[in-house]
């Protein structure tokens, strides 16, 4: 019934719209068709300024380590250790092998300013560093008057100083979590207490440190082999592969050595001998290696009995575990090794040889010498 009266109504719908009383009009053509005016999209809407206190974009990891080892050399040269330990971790490690260890801030603090008052002039200078990824390997050369007692021996107010080779390790805000250094504290005690083959002081350089920044390299992965079969060489006692892997002018230069690098084969063969002799059963572990614009930088500890003398040095048969060394290896461009820097803290062997000895009497104070690894090319140095 509904659609009955819907069709009805549409009916009448119908006849009143087709019975008006005039006849329709004649039919018309269609209007012809308007083409569409194109109309230009609005322009985005800018982008919402930051808010005028935002902080600033954090920069790279890259440079915050940059404004850090500058920082870090300010402070030093400021003698001011809370502005040094403000640069670490509230929970950074510290270790300077052989000597001493530092956790924490205050720690780290309370050792610098030990230090500042023993050498209240002290002035340090980076020679080199290579950096990758978030660690940086330094070079660094320091020198001042012993004006304070230091590792119990009195103020003598003669120059002393020391060559470095430090290890830094940056977290992802740019501060150090982690800091190893090797020196050689024997030679530095032996300055303070007069001996007479103490090395001299190294005169500082006045020239700008040579920075080696990590570029991925297709022979990256032969020159890292170096370092390993080096290590492996020594432990097999095996010179003659060692001295093979050398270039006929190769140098090889050690931080407690107090003298310039061993040059050539012949020469180094019979240094090599000698080690060999002193630690024939030495076991080598790699913890760490690099290779940065050319260089291989390799962070070992070494293992033995030392049953033969080293330099100076009468065997003591007793067991040297664990004396960490930085090695720095620049090959030639033909596939041989042509110099190497090796940084160890001797007093780490001596603590555990009972080699320690008194201190002797004091001669007149030894004038500075320009005691700086070997340069190579590119990396000269000059001292004042």
């Amino acid at each position: 019934m509904r659609h009955t009266r819907s069709a009805v109504w549409v009916s009448l719908l119908a006849v009143a719209a087709s019975c008006g009383g005039q006849a329709p009009p004649a039919p018309q053509s269609p209007p012809a068709p308007v083409e569409p005016v194109a109309s230009t999209p609005p322009a985005p809407a800018p982008p919402p300024e930051p808010p005028s206190d935002a902080p600033p974009p954090k920069p790279s990891l890259q440079l915050q380590m940059q404004d850090a080892i500058k920082a870090l050399a300010d402070a030093f040269d400021a003698h001011d250790p809370q502005k040094v330990a403000a640069l670490y971790e509230d929970g950074a490690s510290a270790t300077a092998y052989g000597t001493w260890e530092a956790h924490g801030r205050v720690e780290l603090a309370a050792k610098l300013h030990e230090f500042f008052v023993a050498f209240a002039d002290a002035k340090s200078v980076t020679m080199r560093a290579w950096t990758k990824g978030n660690v940086v390997v330094q070079e660094t050369a320091w020198a001042g008057t012993m004006t304070g007692d230091f590792m119990g021996h009195p103020a003598t107010h003669d120059r002393v100083g020391q060559l470095r080779a430090e290890v830094l390790v940056f977290d992802s805000d740019g501060l150090v979590k982690e800091m190893r250094e090797y020196a050689d504290d024997a030679g530095l005690v032996a300055q303070m207490t007069g001996a007479k083959d103490a090395p001299r002081p190294p005169l500082l350089p006045t020239n700008e440190a040579n920075v080696h920044v990590s570029v991925d390299m297709p022979e990256d992965e032969k020159l890292a082999a170096f370092g390993q079969a080096g290590s492996d060489a020594l432990a097999k006692g095996d010179v003659s592969t060692i001295v093979a892997a050398l270039a006929d002018d190769a140098d090889v230069w050690v931080s407690f050595g107090g003298k310039p690098a061993t040059r050539g084969k012949k020469a180094l063969t019979k240094a090599l001998s000698v080690w060999e002799k002193a630690f024939p059963d030495q076991k080598w572990t790699t913890t760490a290696s690099w290779v940065v614009g050319g260089f291989a930088i390799v962070e070992s500890a070494m293992t033995g009995t030392q049953k033969g003398p080293l330099g100076t040095l009468r065997a003591s048969n007793k067991l040297v575990a664990d004396w960490h060394w930085l090695t720095v290896i620049q090959p030639t461009a033909g596939e041989t090794v042509s110099h190497v820097w090796a940084h160890a803290n001797l007093f780490e062997m001596l603590r555990q040889t009972g080699g320690l000895l008194p201190s002797a009497k004091r001669p007149a104070p030894r004038k500075p010498s320009n005691m700086v690894p070997p340069a190579t090319k590119g990396d000269g140095a000059k001292g004042t």
